[in-house]
């Protein structure tokens, strides 16, 4: 998939390990997927991340893991701290030959009784990475990225299933159409794209579009047209002088009604709050 500017890992294959510190909030991913593996640790309020359509429930000093190619979205509004890791498997292969033979399934919200020593022995390591961030010790880094692998260490023994990569996750030339389509709504996403005028784009059918979209995306056509146009009227609002209703119809927002329903349902807030703030 592209790298879209809510997907900022392309340092990733440099280290294998990319740590993150989220400290403001408004934070929201449409949903997308990548190769890294993912891992979401929420130090303050809550978040609601839904993967392959599933929503799962997060709270302060809960964590969950997000696997390689699944589609997921991150919705937290009311999240003002949380940390982010993204663990390469290429890089990781030099570690671990076999990575690619084991899927990580951890989230407390399905975790089993006998697991929750383990799972809440990886929230203690998670916790040793904020004070680390905050003081900057010589080779506080080098102290990051251990405590990283040591989590991901436990995550394989732990929390993962021995199944084939290439058969668990979701078949590639869905993956690379998906990729095409949503390049193709990120390029467009100003303009008024219609369901018909997208699935002749694409040589389909309207109704066997909006199908594939649906079951593959986990939300209708519709909607991830508008949640690209949000994120990218967020932005604007943090860093340009542009007024709400110019930005609004400059993203391709015409109906202003449901830009201000979707904004706070989104991001909890008015748009003119993250303009003030």
């Amino acid at each position: 998939m592209q790298k879209m500017i809510y997907e900022p890992l392309f340092e990733l294959e440099k280290t294998g390990i990319h740590i993150a510190y989220h400290t403001k909030k408004g934070r929201y991913s449409p949903p997308h997927w990548h190769s890294a593996i993912e891992l979401i640790y929420v130090l303050n309020g809550t978040a609601t991340i839904t993967i392959e359509g599933k929503d799962h429930s997060l709270v302060a000093g809960e964590f969950l893991v997000v696997d390689s190619n699944q589609i997921h979205e991150a919705q937290c509004a009311r999240v003002s701290m949380m940390v982010v890791i993204h663990y390469s498997r290429a890089i990781m292969k030099n570690y671990m030959s076999k990575i690619d033979e084991y899927r990580i399934h951890c989230s407390r919200q399905t975790l089993k009784k006998e697991k929750l020593d383990k799972y809440l022995e990886i929230c203690g390591l998670l916790k040793r990475l904020p004070p680390l961030y905050v003081t900057r010790p010589p080779g506080y880094r080098l102290q990051s990225q251990a405590v990283a692998m040591e989590v991901l260490f436990e995550l394989v023994n732990h929390f993962s299933a021995a199944e084939d990569f290439a058969g668990a996750v979701n078949d590639e030339t869905v993956l690379e159409r998906l990729a095409e389509m949503t390049a193709y709504i990120e390029e467009h996403h100003a303009e008024k794209i219609s369901l018909e005028e997208i699935a002749s784009h694409f040589y389909l059918s309207r109704e066997y579009f909006s199908r594939f979209f649906r079951k593959n995306m986990g939300v209708t056509f519709s909607r991830y047209v508008n949640q690209i146009r949000l994120m990218h009227i967020y932005h604007d609002l943090c860093s340009t002088g542009e007024g709400v209703m110019e930005l609004s119809e400059k993203h391709g927002f015409a109906n202003y009604k449901l830009f201000n329903r979707m904004f706070r349902e989104i991001y909890g807030c008015k748009p003119s709050d993250v303009r003030k703030k």
